[in-house]
C-alpha cells in the first residue's frame, strides 16, 4: 500500500528533475514551467502549482508540472527542484485512492522495514478533516524529511532529500519550507 505511493513519488521526483524524452509506459508529463528562477527578494521562490490546489515557498528554483499515469489514470501535480549540491525539494498533490494507506502511520513504518533506514522525529496532528504527519528517514548517505497531509480525498507530500553533508544547510530551511504550504485561496 504505502509502497505504491512511494513508487509514484519516486517516479514524480525523477520527472521533476529530468524531463524524459522516452514516451514508453512512463507517466505522461505536462510541463507548465521549467527552472522558475524568480525569488521574492529573500532568496525564496514562491511556487503556485499551475493545475494543483496548493502554493509553497522553495529555497531553490523549481519546475511545475503534472503527470498522469496511463495505467491507472492517477494525476500528480508537482513543484520541485534539485540544487547543485544534490538537495531535492518537492511538493506533490495526489488524489487519495484505495492504494493510499487508511492510516498514515503505516508510511514511516514501511521505511523502518529497511534495516538501513533510521526513522525519527515522527509527529502527527489530526484535526477536523486534516491528518498531518511529519517524519525523517536517514541512512548512511542521505536524509529525507517528509510532511504528509491528507484532507478531503487529497494527499499532499512535501519532501526534502539531501546528502548528509548538507544537514546544516537544510536545517536552516526545513521549517520555512514545510510551514509555507497553503491551499490556493486560503491564507
Amino acid at each position: 500500500m504505502p509502497i505504491s505511493i512511494l513508487r509514484l513519488l519516486a517516479s514524480v521526483l525523477s520527472l521533476a528533475l529530468i524531463v524524459s524524452t522516452s514516451a514508453t509506459a512512463e507517466p505522461k508529463l505536462e510541463m507548465h514551467r521549467v527552472g522558475v528562477n524568480v525569488d521574492d527578494g529573500s532568496g525564496w521562490y514562491p511556487a503556485v502549482s499551475t493545475k494543483g490546489s496548493f502554493s509553497i515557498l522553495l529555497p531553490i528554483p523549481f519546475n511545475d508540472f503534472t503527470t498522469r499515469d496511463p495505467g491507472t489514470d492517477e494525476v500528480s501535480h508537482v513543484v520541485g527542484g534539485k540544487s547543485s549540491e544534490g538537495i531535492k525539494i518537492t511538493a506533490v498533490e495526489l488524489q487519495a485512492t484505495a492504494k493510499t494507506p487508511a492510516d498514515l502511520a503505516a508510511i514511516p513504518k514501511s521505511f523502518s522495514s529497511n534495516p538501513a533506514n533510521k526513522v525519527s522525529d515522527v509527529s502527527r496532528n489530526t484535526k477536523d478533516d486534516v491528518d498531518d504527519l511529519f517524519f525523517s528517514v536517514a541512512n548512511s548517505a542521505t536524509t529525507a524529511h517528509f510532511r504528509y497531509i491528507r484532507m478531503k480525498g487529497t494527499l499532499y507530500i512535501l519532501t526534502i532529500e539531501y546528502p548528509n553533508a548538507y544537514r546544516d544547510v537544510v536545517a536552516e530551511k526545513k521549517e520555512k519550507f514545510f510551514g509555507s504550504f497553503k491551499l490556493k485561496g486560503k491564507s
